[in-house]
């Protein structure tokens, strides 16, 4: 049965990056968009060697380096701070008719259940059969897969009522210096998080590109 992930509201007056937090909520548009070219060479190995698809597997590793990192667990839901308690994928899905829908995913930290569930879920989807759609709960990442064209830079549509929910753009692959790379778009909340954030999640998202087999091992984080 699919259960969203529940919010605890953050005590403020314990919370370190309050004055932060308070400072960039002044902005009209406070979240910070980047491109990062990924070197996917060994996952594709390993994606073929398995008979997997590309964007669940990628998916996955997203999502678990998002739920290893506390602050892109952070969202501002209904003007509160809140903590979830885990984060789960929604994944932008073209249908036969090359109308979008959105899936929202599981996650359970459990390679072969996610991905099996997943592809399921998103299967549904591209049939039109959204899941989910109407919820508010804000317990989750957007994951958008755009195979047909490569970017250096990309900007998402802006909505204040969910900017601080993370958005992540997959693009089209391409060969460079004997690699296979792809762009990775990363919006995210500066009230939440800044560079450091991102590159905890980053080491955690290479440390799966460069040895896949962590997908299928319980897996820990000691990013200083």
């Amino acid at each position: 049965m699919f259960e969203w992930p529940v919010a605890t509201p953050i005590n403020m007056a314990h919370y370190p990056r309050r004055a932060l937090y308070e400072h960039f909520l002044t902005f009209e548009i406070p979240v910070v968009t980047r491109t990062i070219q990924l070197d996917v060479t060994s996952l594709l190995t390993y994606i073929k060697d398995n008979n997997y698809r590309f964007s669940l597997v990628l998916g996955f590793i997203i999502t678990r380096a998002t739920n290893h990192v506390p602050e892109l667990r952070h969202r501002i839901q209904d003007d509160v701070l809140v903590d979830f308690n885990k984060i789960i994928p929604s994944f932008t899905m073209l249908s036969k008719d090359k109308r979008v829908y959105f899936s929202k995913g599981v996650f359970t930290d459990i390679f072969d259940n996610d991905y099996q569930e997943n592809m399921a879920i998103n299967d549904n989807a591209a049939k039109g059969l959204d899941y989910n759609v109407g919820s508010e709960n804000q317990g989750q990442v957007f994951i958008t897969n755009n195979p047909w064209n490569s970017f250096t830079s990309l900007q998402f549509p802006y909505s204040k009522k969910v900017a601080s929910i993370p958005v992540f753009g997959i693009g089209k692959m391409y060969n460079e210096d004997k690699k296979i790379r792809v762009p990775l778009a990363i919006q995210n909340h500066h009230s939440l998080t800044d560079g450091y954030h991102i590159g905890h999640f980053l080491d955690i998202l290479n440390r799966h590109l460069e040895d896949p087999g962590l997908i299928a091992q319980p897996f820990s984080s000691n990013f200083r």
